[in-house]
């Protein structure tokens, strides 16, 4: 059985063409960008997205024919807090507001007094990268546009409604709106009350990895693809990509070192001692938690400390070099990596990014260590938090950071684990394929897909070792108390 994975990025949309096996047999990727504004907005035209999904399905159903290979299902992953609103037409009414957008922020301020509650329902604080605050913004700002919304959407509902007619949403994105009760699984009436949102405005709630419905006469003209087959929401990108990493059950971590840095553990029920130092989210897997935690700039701050700094090094060898011409610790230097805020425990966007105890025997080398130290350190807090709720045997790394060994081996030292990189860099695409596929009936769980399509294959380890590993818990240490210092706690 065929199965089109259709993977929805911030900065493109790809379909890729896969057996149940894994074995894959064609794809397409289209690019797109988001626009950025003053003030820490980010929008985008939902005919990007409509487009590229209609361009993607034809192009690989003609490859697909021309193959002689059959298209069975279409699964669908995507980014989880963008939103969309749509008239009673179905239409969009401007431009999505993104999950980096920061325009709610003030009414997340407002909210704070409510922290405690919203997290015991919601499973997060209230912070500008979920739904709700998007929704409210544009109820207090935009009243005409508010008032002429039959539905508020994510970008995979839109997708979804695209090609099968139906309005539905999965727990997985409903876990990322602050609007949904992650242990009932329902639109809870107080978290609506306290961020001013009607139920009546919400997608249907329907559960992650399920047919959400099948192609339409309409979309099967219009792509090429079978009419009437399946169409699976396998859930949010991060929760798939942890699948494709090998998080299918308790006790297994991965880490995404990507623009930003994931971290999601799988639980089978809500730790009781709960705290608000994580995320709680619903999983891709039916009836599973995942825990969050996050570092806002990995990749990013790496790459503007690259562009700026090592203009004449464009190679990744190049800079596997500088960072081996510095000993750990960076010849003192700490790096707090706060580019663009602080994300878990207490979403900061008042953070910034710092450098401290530079003298004049610093050199950029000592620089550049620091900031993946410091990136190191970061995800290392969100360990430790992880390890507060459930027993971590194993550790996934993943995301462009990790294609450097000398990172790799940094960051064995200081979560002091070991840790395991998988060979395929497309974990988020067969994640989706997993669920899809036992979705399907074409496995018997997650878990079984997961070790009959991947495995361990292609797998490296590193291991931690050295005194490095004392020194690393040391300064981890410092960086908290410079960031407490400077932030309160």
């Amino acid at each position: 059985m065929n199965i089109l994975v259709i993977d929805v990025g911030t900065s493109s949309m790809r379909g890729i063409l896969l057996d149940h096996e894994g074995v894959e047999f064609t794809g397409k990727q289209i690019f797109y960008h988001v626009i950025y504004m003053e003030g820490g907005r980010a929008e985008q035209n939902p005919e990007d997205w409509k487009n590229a999904l209609y361009h993607i399905l034809k192009d690989v159903s003609e490859k697909a024919k021309a193959g002689k290979r059959s298209i069975d299902a279409i699964a669908l992953t995507a980014q989880r807090s963008s939103i969309l609103a749509m008239d009673f037409q179905m239409e969009p009414m401007g431009n999505a507001i993104m999950w980096q957008d920061k325009r709610s922020q003030e009414i997340c301020s407002r909210l704070e007094k409510y922290n405690d509650r919203i997290f015991e329902l919601s499973g997060s604080r209230a912070n500008p990268v979920f739904s709700a605050g998007k929704m409210a913004w544009i109820r207090e700002n935009r009243e005409d546009i508010y008032r002429k919304t039959y539905k508020f959407m994510t970008v995979p509902d839109y997708l979804i409604y695209l090609l099968t007619g139906n309005i539905c949403t999965d727990y997985s994105y409903g876990s990322r709106s602050h609007l949904m009760n992650v242990r009932t699984k329902k639109w809870d009436e107080e978290l609506l009350e306290m961020f001013h949102v009607e139920k009546e405005k919400l997608c249907e709630l329907t559960e992650v990895g399920s047919v959400s419905g099948h192609l339409t006469k309409g979309a099967a003209k219009i792509t090429g693809c079978p009419e009437s087959i399946p169409v699976i929401t396998a859930g949010g990108d991060q929760q798939c990509g942890a699948i494709g990493q090998g998080v299918v059950r308790e006790g297994i971590l991965s880490v995404t070192a990507g623009t930003g840095g994931f971290l999601i553990s799988a639980v089978e029920r809500i730790p009781e001692n709960l705290k608000p130092d994580v995320i709680c989210n619903c999983s891709s897997v039916k009836g599973q938690y995942v825990l969050e935690s996050n570092v806002l700039t990995c990749c990013s701050a790496f790459d503007w400390f690259r562009h700026e700094f090592y203009p004449d090094k464009a190679s990744l060898e190049a800079i596997n070099d500088e960072i081996e011409k510095s000993s750990a610790g960076a010849n003192g230097c700490i790096c707090l990596p706060y580019f663009q805020g602080r994300g878990t425990p207490d979403f900061n966007t008042k953070a910034t990014g710092h450098f401290a105890f530079i003298t004049l025997n610093t050199k950029r080398c000592d620089m550049l260590r620091s900031l993946l130290e410091g990136i190191c350190y970061e995800i290392g807090n969100g360990i430790e938090a992880m390890r507060d709720y459930t027993d971590v045997d194993r550790i996934y790394i993943n995301g462009g950071l990790t294609n450097s060994d000398a990172f790799n081996e940094m960051q064995a030292k200081v979560y002091d684990s070991r840790l395991i990189r998988k060979g395929k860099t497309d974990a988020t695409v067969r994640g989706a394929l997993m669920v899809a596929a036992a979705a399907l009936g074409l496995y018997g769980s997650v878990e079984e897909a997961f070790d009959k399509i991947d495995g361990n294959k292609d797998a490296r380890e590193y291991f931690p070792s050295g005194r490095e590993v004392k020194l690393y818990q040391e300064y981890r240490k410092k960086m908290n108390l410079i960031y407490k210092r400077l932030y309160g706690a």
